[in-house]
């Protein structure tokens, strides 16, 4: 029987209080191939945790356990779903602890890397690496859980950033095609702001736009090599490059000719609605907002038939990837303490089983990490998103890639050039010193790593993840 929790918000606790995550001494956890092979017929009871709790989603991953429960009669499962902010709570405790469930949630980057690290994820890349499951998946959803090459986490999502655009109003203001090159979207946007609409919407309110916006623009502008490095902070020394002058400079040109003048301190949500209602020409969004740009989502009739995507165009001098699309994959961890990893793998592969995603990409209208399965989508633009997102290379989004301690410098720095009150270099030199500063913190043993896990402010992001709209 499927019992499903909404658990409150537990009060935060710091990885670094109980340093749980460094095993501190402990022998690790080790598996073998025995570990992940079923005796007989599924049975046993699983304990998940999750953060799809929003009610347009929860229903989805409730009866997929529900299903899995009525073809294996042996197994129970207890599936919790709570929202972004309250995940984080929970599963910082549960960590400290180490009585982490047997299957959890986890965002790409140093974020799950901090549960590897800590050898409390399990290693899969026997099960994931070079089999038919593995392969299954989209390469670069695969890699984003993959740490010092090995894997530890099953993508379930997939998303990209792009600039969604009302045609309408290109036509209107004399925008002959989608931009091309970082250039011309500056020159579409001078010719848009003077047909009397606003460029590009844009909403700041909670921090997590601009870090979207500055994870595309330093994988633009940054060797892919050297951005690697930095983010992982494993140095000092580090964001030297001055690719990432470039990338605060191109953004402040994105306030100064495509912003709307004043502050961007609106929700994200609310600049949406300007973008839908024929006020703005453009939205930075990802791909999992598609649903929104529907009738059923809540835009007019008259934008679903009329609108289009393209990803943000390269600067042609850029030094870092211009194959590079922000973006990333949601996925799920299997406990190293789990006494039932077996089972859980099995019941990963058949929530990830190419009918299962199918259904999600029906259902819910987000792409999935599993190869062939955005034809199922009924949203628009899905199958074209996915097409994009196999011809590029996926950079993670940087609050999930990068240590908190920069992080949070580096956002409240790039809202400060937003705002006029501090230029590209001073910005770079702040997020330098953060990076210099969590080095050190780390030297003296007191890495980041073991933080309570909440990596930046971009998680309390849209309705799609877990945001109010």
């Amino acid at each position: 029987m499927l019992r499903f929790l909404r658990t409150p918000a537990l009060l935060a606790t710091a990885f670094s209080a109980v340093l749980a995550l460094s095993g501190c001494g402990q022998a690790p956890v080790r598996t073998t191939a025995n570990d992940f092979t079923l005796d007989g017929r599924p049975r046993g009871h699983l304990t998940v945790l999750e953060k799809w709790a929003d009610p347009q989603y929860a229903p989805y991953f409730e009866r997929m356990a529900e299903e899995y429960e009525r073809r294996n009669p042996g197994v129970t499962i207890e599936l919790q779903a709570v929202g972004d902010q309250p995940y984080k709570d929970r599963i910082a405790a549960l960590a400290a602890s180490r009585d982490l469930p047997d299957i959890y949630f986890a965002w790409p980057g140093q974020y799950a890397e901090r549960f590897a690290d800590g050898r409390l994820a399990a290693d899969l890349t026997s099960q994931l690496s070079d089999t038919a499951w593995g392969r299954s998946f989209v390469p670069d959803a695969l890699r984003a859980y993959r740490y010092d090459g090995r894997n530890y986490g099953v993508p379930v999502t997939l998303d990209a950033k792009v600039f969604a655009y009302n045609k309408r109003i290109f036509r209107k203001a004399g925008v002959k095609g989608e931009p091309r090159t970082f250039a011309q979207l500056l020159s579409a946007c001078d010719r848009i702001q003077k047909a009397g609409w606003t460029p590009i919407t844009f909403g700041n309110q909670y921090g997590w736009p601009v870090g979207h916006l500055l994870t595309q623009l330093n994988a633009m502008h940054v060797p892919p090599d050297t951005l690697a490095k930095d983010y992982a902070v494993r140095k000092g020394g580090g964001f030297t490059h001055p690719g990432y002058v470039r990338a605060f400079t191109d953004l402040r040109r994105l306030k100064e000719r495509c912003f709307a003048p004043g502050g961007s301190g609106a929700s994200h949500e609310n600049a949406q609605t300007k973008l839908v209602y024929g006020k703005a020409a453009m939205q930075y969004l990802e791909t999992v907002e598609f649903p929104f740009l529907t009738e059923k989502g809540g835009a007019p009739a008259s934008f679903e038939r009329d609108w289009d995507f393209f990803p943000m165009p390269p600067a042609p001098d850029g030094q870092g990837d211009p194959r590079a699309l922000a973006g990333g994959t949601d996925g799920l961890m299997v406990s190293n303490n789990s006494p039932d990893k077996a089972l859980a793998v099995d019941f990963l592969k058949f929530l990830t089983a190419r009918p299962q995603a199918r259904e999600m990409v029906r259902e819910l209208g987000w792409l999935s990490a599993v190869q062939d399965t955005s034809r199922a989508g009924r949203v628009k633009g899905l199958g074209a998103a996915q097409r994009l997102i196999d011809s590029r290379r996926m950079s993670v989004w940087l609050d999930t890639r990068t240590d908190n301690k920069v992080v949070n410098p580096t956002l409240a720095a790039a809202d400060s050039v937003l705002g006029g009150r501090t230029s590209p270099q001073e910005a770079v030199r702040r997020v330098r010193k953060a990076a210099d500063q969590a080095f050190r913190f780390s030297s003296r043993g007191e890495s980041s790593h073991h933080e309570a896990a909440t990596p930046g402010l971009r998680r309390d992001r849209h309705p799609g993840q877990g945001g109010a709209r």
